[in-house]
């Protein structure tokens, strides 16, 4: 690891580079990310020195303004990475709730059910997990291990993983049918859940607009509001 490497690893908040290896980004993205953040905050920075030679009040209005560009490149990320896992965890759940119909049919078996799957889903990452799960249980038949990468991959979250923990019992026990329903019902709270978070999201999102104009506001005010003072205080000073 490189020095730079190792300063773009300090300055980085402490989940950015797992928010980014989740979504299936290398190890170069985030350098090149924190590359770019590093480049933008230090000429933000030698700008805020510039302006503070004529006003400390510039100097201090550009120091605020360096710190909020930095957060907000982070909460970028943040919000895609929100928006990562819902489209995850709703892909994964519509994936349950298409399994389960399947297994009531007479004589159906995990594989066969999983190979019908895959010609209906969607291209999407859950459909490509899905095929290296065939090819797992064809390595290691019986193994829960296959099953809970899966989970893992798929879903990304404890519900994910304790419903193909689930689903593996099943495959065992295959002649037991309150396994079925007890999957229907993980299923279901599952994408209701998903669904709920979405909709606080979306929520949120809208509730804080108002507050964003308002700040926008109280910004070019406060940008005046020094201005005066500087100009009052400079016609206070002897000549």
């Amino acid at each position: 690891m490189t020095t730079m490497e190792k300063v773009y690893h300090r300055l980085a908040e402490k989940d950015l580079r797992k928010m980014l290896h989740r979504m299936r980004y290398s190890e170069d993205k985030f350098y090149e990310i924190q590359k770019k953040r590093v480049i933008r905050g230090a000429l933000m920075l030698l700008l805020t020195i510039f302006l503070s030679l004529f006003s400390w009040v510039y100097g201090v209005f550009g120091l605020i303004l360096t710190v909020v560009q930095w957060m907000s490149q982070y909460r970028s990320i943040k919000g895609s990475y929100r928006n990562f896992i819902f489209k995850q965890q709703l892909n994964f759940s519509k994936f349950a709730r298409m399994l389960i119909p399947y297994l009531y049919e007479d004589g159906a078996t995990l594989y066969s059910v999983f190979n019908r799957l895959l010609n209906r889903l969607e291209e999407s990452y859950v459909k490509q997990c899905l095929e290296r799960l065939i090819i797992d249980m064809n390595n290691h038949p019986n193994s829960a291990i296959p099953f809970k990468e899966f989970g893992e991959t798929a879903s990304g979250t404890d519900e994910g993983v304790l419903f193909m923990h689930t689903l593996h019992d099943y495959q065992q026990n295959s002649f037991d049918r309150s396994i079925i329903q007890e999957l229907g019902r993980m299923a279901s709270e599952d994408l209701f859940k998903g669904i709920d978070e979405i909709i606080t999201f979306k929520l949120k999102k809208f509730n804080l607009f108002p507050t964003k104009l308002t700040m926008i506001n109280l910004i070019i005010a406060m940008g005046y509001m020094f201005s005066v003072y500087s100009h009052l205080f400079k016609d206070l000073l002897p000549k």
